[in-house]
């Protein structure tokens, strides 16, 4: 099968099975699983968890610093601005991970937080971002057995 049927197949089902569970859980925001799916789902079988995991450990330090600077920093361009120097750097530096969702998390939690606490939005950016990442891997895996068995039959 040639990769890009593949990754689309992949990609397809792995956001259908993170929006299917997340109306199922009653996730009020699925933006941030589907977009951690359609992420993890872009690479190779052997990336996958790899990347998927390194999603996760961004997302956490996004939402950290987020929770860190809306609650005890001004709220200004300078600090967001630092916040977003620091971040890159541990997930470019420490984590060797993408910094993209981190600072899409951080952004969000310290600029337009309306009338919620910085804790709980933190929380299920990190819940949302795993159940797609969890998804992607399923689906992936799953799809990889079934490629093997396939070609072990012929």
């Amino acid at each position: 099968m040639r990769d890009s049927l593949r990754i689309s197949i992949i990609t397809a089902v792995s956001i259908f099975l993170t929006l299917f569970i997340g109306r199922l859980l009653g996730i009020n925001s699925l933006f941030y699983a589907g977009i951690a799916a359609a992420v993890v789902s872009q690479t190779c079988y052997k990336e996958v968890f790899r990347l998927g995991i390194k999603r996760v450990y961004g997302t956490i330090v996004g939402a950290g610093m987020g929770i860190l600077f809306y609650n005890h920093l001004p709220q200004s361009i300078t600090s967001f601005a630092v916040g977003i120097f620091i971040i890159v750097y541990i997930c470019s530096e420490i984590l060797k991970a993408p910094a993209n969702m981190a600072c899409i998390v951080f952004l969000a939690i310290s600029t337009n937080l309306d009338n919620i606490s910085s804790e709980f939005y933190a929380i299920h950016r990190v819940l949302d971002t795993s159940l797609g990442v969890i998804s992607a891997l399923v689906v992936a895996f799953v799809f990889r057995t079934l490629e093997d068995k396939i070609k072990g039959t012929q």
